[in-house]
């Protein structure tokens, strides 16, 4: 008899077929036996152990470490470890640093300097003053050798007008104190809401909302002190301005006459606006009101509705006289105690229209109070398509103690990542993406299931009355393999994003491919002990069970008969008849993806710094990706980016790569062979101001500030202009430039000390530092910094702030390879409300998502090249998993996707999940018992396109339960696990075996043979030949397909039995 593909006779007697003392290397001598051994003969001590392991490690990890709190989802959102973010937190720290000081300390001998110059604040380099000091030139003061400007007309940075601001009626205190909601109304009939019939459904809204929320008096909380002060409404919008222009004293009571007046003072003050003279400073000296008519300035009216109340767009409708007013701003004032009761009362279960008017968009500064909310609410579609995979996997196994059993696989698989993850790698940070893993084990371990099973019915179906352990032995040996090929792969693909910048995308790497082997690692244990426990009590027990489902299968046997009919007889048909059309059409297809990625439009990166985490259309982003751009007051913040060059630190980040909650130690890495002091680094640092200024990339209407040109300029003054001057002689009326190193070092710190004139910081958020800072070590300059405004304003946009990194980052790295060694150690930075975070995490999801999917499609070749040892089926197979990767992600960006975090991560297994059912179809195409191409292909296509189809349809039925969740991580898994699961087996089927039909390998072509080992026979002493025809006396390594020389014509006697296995007269493949 001929068990298993293993040519030989197998002796009834079952002390023979467990073992004997043969001296000659047998199956029940090998690992296998004695492994499937142990788990046969005590599956339930085993079964306990195992719980108790997983058990104990999850005890471990959950109670002895911090659990993980979802709480901000977007943590962990940033990228470390790159020489950007390096060189932001140095320099962010150089003004921190304890050991450095704007301020030096002076020599003994020279007496104490603040005793001198009682103007310099004791607490100097915190003080304004080390911002006024920028212009303590004489105005207009030119260098007599270089020509520079050195005197200021304007400050470095402007002055930003607050979003906050008290005004009469309409009130936007600091959201400190209140925080200002805000809703954005859109008609839903017509195409403007500047009507009677518009303005009426707002204040018909409006009103409802307050009366809806308003149901006690001790919930409707307002912040009455400081209404009361300002004289301030508690909402106000566009109805306001309306109503106060005209003397009304609601908003009911507006008319047709009252929008036409109030459109002709917009009329008559819009150019005003644009001329910025409505919303400016009235402080500055370039705010002149003079020539604008006092309606358009009375209570800043006109101009907080244009800037507040109205989108940018309105004002050219307003000059146009169209006032096509596709949506208006209205700001609540609710207190942050009674923000999240006012969402919930008003919004959450109720769409606010009436069919006139909507409140299409929000901004209530609870998102992501609500994603925890969401997140356990979404649950339920995970938990139904986990249901609906349970349901596929108790049809196709037949046992719901097994189908159990796997599901509790896949939760035990989660519990030893989570342990390894805490314990083992010690990693502290446990991202909110992590979570997603849960669904990518639903697919794959129910794959997994479908696979052990087919071999093990197979196996006892032709080991009839045989002891568990041989059937055992075959299931395992067999399904290991192709188990393990696909798990390494996906787990592979998985770690190789690990070379991520991104906190969150490589503790994702870390968790899910732990999970995909952890998985592995409980299939090949874990699942044969319930399988053997479940033959057993099937056996003893439960045989009612196994007789009603057969009666319950054998009422769709005339389904099942048309099924088989059709998988066996029409779909090879379809597949192979029409092979050069599916060739052409689908390499077409993947070269039109690969462009729509590559070229365009290309995947997009994120141009919102508000990470989205629901759908699109939910009120919360709609104001984050859509209105929130559309409003003048929403981009007050923008500004002109500063050039910044370091010199004297090395930047180093010292909060690590793993922990987005790590603080820096604050210190900065000091370089030790900088030298300002010598001559060379004086010449060489005034040339290089000189030069900074000529550049392209610096604004020409602002003045650079460089430390070495106020040195200079104070150390030429004539000593009677000194009036504090310690050493008069040596640091004044000096003509000699470079000075020498002694007379620089005395020098330096009392000329800018005395003239306030040196060294400071911007004094706005971000402190940027300017000039010399010393160590209190030995009163050296120990680092100091050159300051310019660029010509790049600050915001999202990707490729506007590459230009500027690329541009200013190159010029300047040129220019100090070219310092004297002193001076070696610049570098260049720069600063933003959008801040370099955002750059920095834009770059890593472009570079890492491309790294970590070239690596991925490298790893899979790679395994299948070694699984199948052929290099045409290798090529081929990762020709169609890249067609495979191309058609899905140029999907997903014709469906708009941006490549932010979670898409990232999800794109991440993209390879990992596309290559299984190509590896699949591969090893059957290798181990045929067919030497031609047309019958290998039609082999692997009849042998594994069931098992397929149903794995297949497990997982995008997963992911389709998931599409009507509202947290965005979700939905998109579901339509990428849809997407994906179809793409791949269409592929596979459509286009891998149709080019291995035409193309594919017969006989031994471009085959590399596997070298014989003899401590790895499994053979008896019956001549079995290998794929490569080698006939050898039991010298075949496990994994080799091994069969009969009189299997050339088993396809003529194939009978379909389960999906997923061909039935011979004596030998049984299985895949």
């Amino acid at each position: 008899m001929e068990v298993w593909g293993i040519s030989g006779t197998v002796n009834d007697d079952d002390d023979m077929l467990l073992g004997d003392s043969d001296s000659r290397t047998t199956p029940s001598k090998g690992f296998w036996f004695r492994y499937s051994k142990l788990l046969a003969k005590y599956p339930l001590p085993v079964f306990i152990v195992l719980i108790a392991v997983t058990g104990a490690c999850g005890a471990t990890a959950f109670f002895a470490y911090d659990r993980p709190a979802f709480d901000d989802p977007t943590r962990g959102f940033e990228a470390r470890g790159v020489e950007i973010i390096n060189r932001m937190i140095t320099g962010r720290h150089l003004p921190t640093d304890y050991r450095l000081s704007f301020n030096p300390s002076f020599p003994s001998f020279l007496g104490d300097i603040k005793d001198l110059l009682p103007h310099v604040p004791s607490d100097y380099e915190q003080s304004e003053s080390s911002v006024s000091g920028y212009d303590s030139y004489p105005q207009g003061t030119q260098d007599t050798d270089t020509g520079v400007t050195l005197g200021r007309s304007e400050p470095l940075r402007t002055t930003r007008q607050p979003d906050i601001m008290p005004y009469r009626k309409f009130c936007l205190f600091d959201e400190t104190y209140v925080n200002i909601n805000r809703m954005v109304f859109i008609p839903v009939k017509g195409n403007t809401l500047f009507t009677v019939q518009g303005m009426q459904s707002m204040c018909t809204l409006q009103k409802k909302m307050l009366r809806t929320f308003a149901t006690s008096e001790d919930r409707w909380y307002l912040n009455t002190t400081y209404n009361e002060d300002y004289n301030c409404e508690n909402t106000w919008s566009i109805l306001n301005a309306v109503t106060l222009i005209n003397n009304k004293t609601s908003c009911d009571e507006i008319t047709e006459d009252d929008i036409l007046n109030f459109a002709h003072l917009l009329q008559d003050c819009v150019s005003f606006y644009e001329q910025g003279l409505l919303t400016c400073d009235k402080t500055k000296s370039d705010c002149s009101q003079d020539e604008v008519p006092d309606k358009c300035l009375s209570n800043d009216l006109v101009g907080n509705v244009f800037h507040y109340l109205t989108p940018k767009s309105f004002v050219n409708e307003v000059k146009d006289n169209t006032f096509k007013l596709k949506s208006t701003m209205l700001f609540l004032y609710v207190h942050w105690s009674q923000k999240w009761d006012f969402y919930m009362d008003v919004f959450e279960k109720n769409t606010v229209t009436d069919g006139v008017t909507e409140v299409a968009a929000m901004q209530f500064f609870v998102k992501f109070d609500l994603f925890s909310v969401y997140l356990e609410s979404d649950a339920l579609f995970v938990g139904l398509g986990t249901a609906l995979a349970i349901l596929i996997i108790i049809w196709y196994t037949g046992s719901l103690f097994v189908t159990v059993m796997t599901i509790l696989n896949m939760g035990m698989s989660l519990i030893v990542s989570y342990f390894v993850y805490k314990v083992i790698f010690q990693l502290p940070f446990f991202p909110f993406v992590n979570i997603l893993a849960i669904i990518l084990l639903i697919g794959i371990g129910a794959d997994d299931t479908f696979v052990f099973m087919d071999i093990w019915k197979k196996a006892k179906a032709e080991l009839p009355g045989k002891d568990r352990t041989v059937v055992l032995q075959e299931t395992i040996r067999h399904a290991a393999v192709t188990m393990f090929v696909t798990s390494f792969t996906t787990g592979a693909a998985l770690y190789a994003n690990m070379i991520s910048s991104i906190i969150a995308i490589k503790c994702f790497a870390v968790f899910a491919g732990t999970a995909i082997m952890a998985n592995f690692a409980f299939t090949i244990t874990w699942l044969p002990v319930v399988v053997v426990m479940d033959d057993w009590c099937n056996e003893h027990w439960f045989g009612w069970w196994k007789m009603c489902l057969k009666q319950i299968k054998s009422s769709w046997r005339p389904l099942s008969k048309v099924s088989d009919k059709f998988a066996t007889k029409y779909v090879p048909l379809f597949v192979f008849k029409l092979r050069y059309l599916w060739i052409v059409l689908f390499a077409l297809l993947g070269a039109g993806g690969a462009y729509l990625i590559f070229v365009s439009p290309g995947l997009e990166l994120p141009t919102q710094t508000d990470f989205p985490v629901f759908n699109s259309d939910h009120p919360m982003e709609q104001y984050d990706q859509v209105y929130k751009k559309e409003y003048d007051f929403e981009q007050d913040k923008v500004d002109m980016l500063p050039y910044i060059v370091a010199f004297g630190a090395i930047p180093v980040d010292d909060r690590g790569t793993w922990d987005p909650n790590q603080k820096s130690t604050k210190n900065v890495t000091l370089d030790k062979t900088f030298d300002i002091s010598d001559p060379k680094s004086q010449q060489w640092l005034l040339d290089f101001c000189s030069e900074v200024r000529k550049q392209p990339f610096v604004n020409k209407n602002h003045d650079v500030f460089c430390f070495i040109e106020v040195v200079k300029y104070h150390m030429e003054r004539p000593c009677s202009e000194n009036l504090y001057s310690i050493v008069p002689d040596m640091c004044c009326n000096q003509s000699a430039f470079p000075y020498p190193k002694s007379q620089f070092k005395i020098c330096a710190p009392i000329v800018c000390a005395e003239f306030m004139g040196c060294a400071g910081t911007s004094g706005d958020p971000f402190n940027i530092p300017y000039g010399p800072l010393y160590s209190g070590e030995n009163n050296t300059i120990a680092a100091f910094s050159i300051l310019a405004t660029s010509t790049y304003k600050d915001g999202p946009d990707y490729n506007d702030m590459h230009e500027f990194w690329t541009t200013a980052d190159t010029w300047t790295s040129s220019q100090v390879q070219k310092a004297p060694p002193g001076m070696k150690s610049g570098w260049f930075i720069t600063f933003g409300w959008y801040q370099v975070q955002f750059y920095a995490l834009q770059s890593g999801l472009a570079t890492g998502a491309a790294e970590s999917m070239g690596i991925s499609l490298a790893i899979a070749a790679v395994v299948l090249f070694l699984t199948t040892r052929n290099f045409l089926i290798s090529l081929y197979a990762i020709i169609s998993v890249s067609g495979t990767v191309f058609v899905t992600i140029g999907s997903l960006v014709l469906l708009g996707w941006q490549l932010n975090i979670t898409e990232c991560v999800i794109l991440s297994i993209a390879v990992g999940l596309s290559v299984d059912f190509t590896i699949h179809y591969g090893v059957a195409y290798r181990i045929a018992p067919v030497t031609d191409r047309k019958g290998r292909s039609e082999f692997a296509l009849k042998t594994l396109g069931s098992a397929i189809m149903v794995a297949a349809l497990s997982t995008f039925s997963a992911g389709a339960m998931m599409m009507p969740a509202q947290v965005l991580s979700y939905s998109q898994l579901g339509i990428f696990m849809m997407l994906v699961m179809s793409t791949s087996w269409v592929y596979a089927n459509l286009f891998f075996l149709p080019l291995c039909r035409t193309m594919g390998p017969s006989r031994n072509i471009a085959q590399i043979p596997m070298p014989k080992c003899n401590s790895c026979t499994r053979g008896t002493d019956t001549v079995v030949a290998s794929i490569d025809n080698d006939y050898v006396h039991g010298n075949n390594c496990p994994g080799d397909a091994i069969y009969t020389p009189d299997s050339e014509n088993l396809l003529e006697n194939v009978e379909m039995d389960t999906p997923g296995t061909l039935q011979f007269n004596s030998l049984v493949v299985a895949f």
